[in-house]
């Protein structure tokens, strides 16, 4: 199983379009609307690096409305 939180920031805007088709998502066990730098926090949870990819690649940043991301990948849980 790999865990990976990714800092969303969305075009202004598009805020909640990209909320609601994020959590569609099966990948996606929890996501937050934040403040700050980013617009949104999402937990992303797959069963291996290969399908991390492939979340990113062929969901995540095909989304309209994300200007930009940061994939925190997780290598230790305590």
């Amino acid at each position: 199983m790999e865990i990976s939180y990714i800092l969303i920031k969305t075009i202004h805007g598009k805020l909640k379009l990209v909320s609601s088709k994020l959590k569609t998502y099966e990948e996606v066990e929890e996501m937050h609307e934040i403040y700050g730098r980013y617009d949104i926090i999402a937990k992303v949870v797959v069963d291996s690096r290969d399908d991390l990819k492939k979340f990113i690649q062929n969901k995540l940043l095909i989304l309209e409305g994300i200007a930009s991301t940061e994939s925190l990948v997780v290598f230790d849980t305590y």
